[in-house]
């Protein structure tokens, strides 16, 4: 069978070259809304980490120590976890686990590439910041 035969029948017969724009499509919505999710959470664990490291020392008030220390800590833990675990397994558990009744797949994916994203634009924030 020549190359021109096999073409044919993988992309052109039964149309199935859509299958390849539509999946083009919904990785770049996945992309988009994951980058714009990734970037909104890792600002806020940046500023809250930032807070943390140049005003623990001059706060004088123990209860802005206390609330800059529970956010710190919640953040260096979503640090911790999501950093230190791969992203298919954060995928997996996202759509076995925690959305297993949802039936959209592409928010699901969303959600799990935008954490995941979130926590290394936190550390690149956090970088820039220090």
């Amino acid at each position: 069978m020549s190359f021109k035969e096999r073409f044919f029948l993988n992309f052109i017969k039964d149309e199935r070259w859509h299958y390849l724009t539509d999946g083009l499509w919904v990785t770049l919505q996945v992309t988009f809304f994951a980058v714009l999710i990734g970037i909104a959470i890792g600002v806020i664990v940046a500023a809250i980490r930032s807070t943390h490291d140049k005003l623990i020392d001059k706060t004088r008030s123990h209860f802005a120590k206390l609330i800059l220390k529970f956010f710190n800590t919640i953040a260096n833990v979503y640090l911790t976890v999501i950093r230190g675990t791969p992203v298919t397994v954060q995928l997996m558990i996202a759509y076995y686990v925690i959305f297993v009744t949802s039936n959209n797949k592409v928010l699901v994916a969303v959600l799990a590439f935008g954490i995941n994203s979130g926590a290394y634009v936190a550390e690149i924030v956090r970088s820039g910041i220090m």
